[in-house]
């Protein structure tokens, strides 16, 4: 009996750190979107933007199944992966250098629902169609990629 049950605390203790093993990775926070925006120029790369609020658990699922996914996998690196906190107090500056804060930044993109998803050019265009929310965590990575690969084309067409 006492076999038995030490067995089965190992393997719930093993269970519980497989989660611990994984690479600690972290969404760079946007601060200024035109020194992003010269990146993303000079490099030929794609400005994927998470929109989230800090009360937001949908943007902590997103975050938790698909970005930091991404940003472990190595397999992006043609995307410039960010966020905003839309309910932030910080100060930031936007595509043309200008100052402003998340609030006023996201109301003048029309963001409305965190988490949103866009996908800039290095001009500050929008290239791609915005994901709003989470519909189907099973499709989910599927609109992602296809976003990024039509935008991906259009800034290598430019």
């Amino acid at each position: 009996m006492k076999y038995l049950l030490f067995t089965l605390l190992l393997q719930l203790s093993l269970s519980v750190s497989a989660d611990d093993d994984l690479p600690y990775v972290e969404i760079k926070t946007v601060t200024d979107f035109s020194q992003l925006a010269e990146t993303a120029r000079t490099k030929d790369k794609i400005i994927m933007l998470e929109v989230s609020a800090s009360d937001c658990d949908y943007c902590e699922l997103l975050e938790e199944e698909f970005i930091k996914p991404m940003l472990r996998s190595g397999d992006y690196n043609e995307v410039l992966i960010r966020k905003i906190e839309m309910d932030s107090v910080d100060t930031i500056k936007d595509f043309f250098g200008k100052a402003t804060n998340p609030d006023e930044f996201t109301r003048r993109l029309k963001i409305k629902l965190t988490p949103t998803l866009l996908f800039f050019d290095g001009h500050g265009n929008e290239i791609s169609p915005r994901i709003l929310g989470i519909n189907s965590l099973d499709l989910y990575g599927w609109y992602l990629d296809e976003a990024l690969k039509s935008g991906l084309q259009k800034i290598k067409t430019q």
